[in-house]
């Protein structure tokens, strides 16, 4: 069953008990379907599954799909690794120009 939900926020999906197969994805350009992550649930007859699900910082990583609260943000670190290293050549540069 595929099933089109729109915007972020708690959502509430009723299925058969069961095997089954999660799939969560953001919309956009290129690619179509960023950063994808899947999971295979067992539902068990009036038993509810909570899940969360973590858009990755970096457009072309995987998403993070699992138990609340234990999802983490793919490339966080690596971003802002990134961000501390062009703010060390910015603040290198500024200071060559100060000095000369």
């Amino acid at each position: 069953m595929d099933i089109a939900i729109g915007g972020w926020g708690r959502h509430r999906i009723a299925v058969e008990p069961g095997q089954h197969r999660l799939e969560v994805w953001v919309p956009y350009v290129l690619p179509r379907k960023a950063g994808r992550a899947t999971r295979e649930i067992s539902v068990d007859e009036g038993a509810q599954v909570a899940l969360e699900y973590m858009a990755p910082t970096i457009t072309l990583a995987r998403g993070a799909l699992g138990a609340p609260g234990e999802q983490r943000s793919t490339g966080y670190s690596t971003v802002m690794i990134l961000n501390i290293v062009a703010v060390v050549v910015v603040l290198g540069i500024c200071a060559a120009f100060a000095i000369a």
